[in-house]
This record gives structure tokens, C-alpha cells and sequence, in this order.
């Protein structure tokens, strides 16, 4: 099965994994306080129907969190949470954002393909940001294939 699955695919599979454990890492409570962060993305010219964004904490800006916040994307709108916790814990942030289709239509066991720029899928290489405080905001991101 690993013929079939790319260095990207493999990459996010593994950062989905990661984001999975997080979240049931703690309490609800015990992660500190968190403000609220929604915004939208588009893809080139158009709303992004469908994906994910990450806020990674940015150690290189002074924020030594070990919490990421994920948001689903529909219809171009995301609303973030802190494991089960709504919201964003204050501090700046590298923004990744994550949209695949299926590399086959036809076959629902195919390996899902990117339609995202690699360099917006990775921490270490987006240069989307975010600084989240109180009453920050709105975060609105545009992403190329």
C-alpha cells in the first residue's frame, strides 16, 4: 500500500495522527484560556468548499504552547478549536492548511491528492500566519494550487 501513497499523503496522514492524539490529550479546562478564531479561505479566486486549517504554535515568536488548534473548512468558512476546547490560546501562530480530492473517482480506495500548493501543507514552509489575542481577528487566508 505504501507504492500508492506519496511523500505529501504520507506527511498528512501523519500530522492527521498527531492532531487525533492531541486532542485527548487533558481536560477542557486545563489548557488555559482560548478566544475565539473563525475566518474563510479561498483557493486562487474561489472559496476552498472543503479541508482543514492547523494554527501550529511559533516557537520563533515566542510561543512555547505545545497545543495546535484545527478547524474544519466548509464553504470557505472555519471555526477553530484547542482539543475539545473552542478557540485558540493567545500567542502567534503558523497557519497550514490541508485540501485533497480523490486521485481516482472511480475507486473510493484511492489515495487522495492535494489540491494545495505543498509549501501551504507544512509548518516549516507556509507563510501563512496568525497572531490570536483577545478580540483579534477576522483570519481570512488565500491558498493557490
Amino acid at each position: 500500500m505504501t507504492d500508492r501513497l506519496s511523500h505529501a499523503s504520507i506527511r498528512t496522514l501523519g500530522f492527521l495522527l498527531i492532531a487525533v492524539m492531541m486532542f485527548g490529550c487533558g481536560g477542557k479546562d486545563d489548557i488555559g484560556k482560548t478566544y475565539p478564531v473563525e475566518g474563510k479561505v479561498m483557493l486562487d479566486k474561489e472559496t476552498l468548499n472543503e479541508g482543514t486549517v492547523t494554527f501550529h504554535p511559533d516557537t520563533a515568536k515566542g510561543n512555547t504552547s505545545r497545543q495546535i488548534a484545527v478547524g474544519n473548512v466548509n464553504g470557505g468558512k472555519f471555526k477553530m478549536s484547542t482539543g475539545v476546547k473552542e478557540g485558540v490560546l493567545p500567542g502567534h501562530y503558523k497557519v497550514t492548511i490541508h485540501a485533497t480530492v480523490s486521485s481516482n473517482p472511480k475507486d473510493e480506495y484511492a489515495v487522495p491528492k492535494s489540491i494545495i500548493n505543498e509549501k501551504f501543507n507544512a509548518a516549516d514552509r507556509t507563510p501563512l500566519t496568525a497572531e490570536v489575542k483577545e478580540g483579534g481577528g477576522p483570519y481570512e487566508y488565500t491558498v493557490f494550487k
